[in-house]
């Protein structure tokens, strides 16, 4: 069955503060996970606020990092002092892949690798062992609210096809409109923003299952 995660992406505490009660008041997720988006204003042209706010906003859902940050290496070690359970880093950063899988497995995390529209998913045949999720953005990363890319669709059927031994996740832009369509895809997970915290988070999630299940 597919899970729905909500996202996190703020530059502000203010906002990070009202998401996260938003959150805590939601009866869709009272377990499950939480990702929170991370940006060095270098990888992508955005920053946002840093682990130490999070430490001060504690939640009981697990928590995963989108590293969307040249160096992933630098943020390993505060986000396993944060209680993080996943990390995910991108593909395209500039840390080296192997070495960036064994440290965050060497603390105890779990692995995920973030895919750009532009990578294949057959640059990723090396590691497919070694880590728990492949992340297929569905948008170019660093803001909420972009449009979506169609071609995200074909990755992720591409990447069930393989079959291999991860988790399949997608992010960005996903609506009830296109909800279906990335689970008839082949996701594990939908990791959803914008959609989900603009309003009444139980009832977008509602609309969202409603979607999936028509």
């Amino acid at each position: 069955m597919v899970q729905i995660i909500p996202a996190i992406l703020d530059k502000t505490s203010e906002d990070f503060e009202k998401h996260i009660n938003q959150l805590k008041g939601s009866e869709a997720f009272k377990e499950g996970w939480v990702h929170f988006d991370f940006a060095d204003n270098e990888f992508v042209p955005n920053h946002t606020i840093g682990i130490d706010m999070v430490k001060q906003f504690p939640i009981s859902l697990k928590k995963e990092a989108h590293l969307m940050v040249a160096h992933p290496l630098e943020w390993v070690e505060g986000l396993k002092k944060a209680e993080f359970d996943r990390v995910i880093f991108h593909f395209e950063s500039k840390d080296d892949i192997q070495e960036c899988i064994k440290e965050i497995k060497n603390l105890g995390m779990e692995v995920g690798i973030a895919l750009n529209n532009e990578t294949k998913i057959e640059k990723l045949e090396p590691f497919q062992d070694k880590i728990d999720l492949v992340l297929i953005m569905a948008i170019v990363p660093g803001f909420q609210g972009q449009p979506f890319l169609p071609h995200s669709l074909e990755k992720i059927k591409k990447l069930k096809e393989k079959n291999w031994p991860v988790g399949i996740s997608v992010d960005g832009a996903i609506r009830d409109e296109n909800a279906k369509q990335f689970v008839e895809a082949g996701v594990d997970y939908l990791v959803i923003g914008s959609f989900l915290l603009k309003g009444y988070i139980d009832e977008n999630v509602e609309k969202i299952w409603e979607a999936i299940n028509s």
